[in-house]
């Protein structure tokens, strides 16, 4: 069947019309939900410095602009964000009070059941929006410039690591790759976020730090600490250079840090879908992906429901890898 081509620019014209249309709506309707709210704290639940601290800070500069009032960035280190989550959970469910968090504090309600939160009754998830590979990195001093070097190093003498604390996914993803998969013995040495970890790798009070790769690619690029190996499944861009677990004979190693935000549970829906709305604009703007591709992130945009359904099943795979590794701080 013939289509008449004017017909068809119209209807081209008519569907791009709507398009315009329906983001500008979701503008307006975001803006207009969140009117009543006078300022929006965003918890960190690590210090300033570590992967979920950068992105809460471009996301709130990026959302006062966009909803023309403050909105702040409030660090609660400790607990592997433990004591920030509490906090969040019980919170006032109006608004003002928002958390961007990893998949550590699923861990960490696995490890501490009376850690005093339950991500499934406390919070309301506003959506996942980015996620990190891990990174072993190591002092400039330690003889291993390899995966392959470190192992055999570590059946010499004993071998330190930091991470961003007990429980946290790089601390999973280390004690996975090293203790279970190369059956080396590595003492782990915890502190509270990415920064204090990876200042005593370059200090040389541990040997390696495990950490999410964005807060070491500067480091690295510096030339104050070495790149042996990452987590994810694909090379990341800003570190072409350091391989994967997965090209090092690892088949299907891959642990990966994902970063979401999320409200106190009773937060209403309209409040809920107009943050996702309007965190969705910020991460989708062209010159915040290229940010956060070159700083080590990748985008990941998983809207409310499918974000709790994902929740609920990564809760089963840690709670059974928790079974096999002994966290301690050795």
């Amino acid at each position: 069947m013939n289509i008449n081509p004017r017909f068809s620019f119209l209807r081209k014209t008519v569907l791009l019309c709507l398009s315009f249309l329906f983001i500008y709506s979701s503008q307006v309707y975001a803006q207009a939900d969140l009117a009543s709210i006078p300022k929006i704290t965003i918890v960190v639940g690590f210090p300033p410095g570590g992967g979920v601290d950068i992105v809460g800070r471009l996301v709130a500069e990026k959302l006062s602009i966009m909803l023309n009032k403050p909105v702040i960035v409030e660090n609660k280190p400790g607990a592997s964000s433990g004591i920030a989550t509490k906090y969040v959970a019980s919170a006032k469910p109006d608004g003002q009070t928002i958390f961007v968090n990893s998949n550590s504090m699923l861990v960490n309600q696995l490890m501490n059941p009376d850690s005093g939160y339950d991500v499934n009754r406390d919070l309301a998830p506003i959506g996942k929006f980015f996620s990190q590979a891990n990174i072993l990195v190591a002092n400039n001093d330690l003889p291993a410039n390899n995966l392959s070097e470190l192992i055999a190093l570590a059946k010499k003498q004993d071998i330190t690591f930091s991470s961003p604390g007990i429980g946290s996914i790089p601390h999973l993803a280390a004690e996975r790759l090293l203790t279970v998969n190369s059956n080396i013995k590595v003492r782990h040495i915890p502190y509270p976020g990415a920064s204090p970890a990876l200042a005593s790798a370059i200090g040389g009070q541990v040997q390696l730090a495990s950490v999410s790769a964005p807060t070491a690619v500067n480091f690295i690029k510096g030339g104050k600490l070495k790149g042996l190996v990452v987590t994810s499944a694909q090379r990341v861009s800003s570190l072409p250079n350091v391989p994967t677990a997965i090209e090092l004979g690892y088949k299907g190693f891959a642990v990966e840090t994902w970063g979401g935000f999320f409200a106190p549970v009773a937060t209403p829906k309209s409040i809920i879908y107009a943050l996702e709305n309007a965190i969705t604009k910020i991460m989708t703007e062209p010159e915040m992906k290229e940010k956060l591709i070159n700083l080590g992130f990748e985008l990941v945009i998983v809207k409310p429901d499918t974000f709790q359904q994902e929740i609920n099943e990564e809760l089963k795979t840690w709670k059974d890898l928790l079974g096999k590794i002994k966290l301690n701080d050795n």
